[in-house]
């Protein structure tokens, strides 16, 4: 069984990694560039968000009596297959987990006009993943 309140305290947390994202949306190109805090910022804020994710899609496959993921990746793309998430958006935001992993393990150079252009996505996709999260808690009430 689901354990909810571990899932709702991490939908929390997204929350606010969400908050603090949407304040640098409106940022100039020029700006992000110029300011590694700003940089650094969106990174590690994407990285969380990401980080976040696949931990509660871990949780609900393993409560739900599934094995746990291979990768960060699958996590996303079984939590669709059982329907935490509706399957065209898990295959959707799976990728995300690539651009945490170049952002965490510089696996190539930080492509900042990549992260820079993904801001606006990344937190129109993980408010969708959080209400999607929320509607499969609501149904185990």
């Amino acid at each position: 069984m689901v354990n909810k309140e571990i899932i709702r305290r991490k939908l929390i947390k997204i929350s606010e990694y969400l908050q603090e994202l949407a304040r640098l949306k409106d940022i100039s190109y020029s700006d992000y560039i110029s300011d590694f805090k700003h940089k650094r910022s969106v990174e590690r804020l994407i990285q969380l968000l990401v980080d976040v994710a696949v931990d509660i899609n871990a949780h609900i496959l393993v409560d739900e009596g599934f094995a746990s993921p291979q990768d960060a990746f699958d996590s996303f793309i079984r939590a669709g297959q059982i329907g935490v998430l509706p399957s065209n958006f898990a295959e959707a935001i799976a990728p995300a987990t690539g651009e945490r992993n170049i952002i965490v393990h510089e696996y190539e150079e930080i492509d900042d006009a990549l992260v820079y252009d993904s801001i606006k996505e990344t937190l129109k996709m993980f408010n969708e993943y959080r209400e999607y999260c929320l509607a499969f808690l609501a149904k185990r009430e």
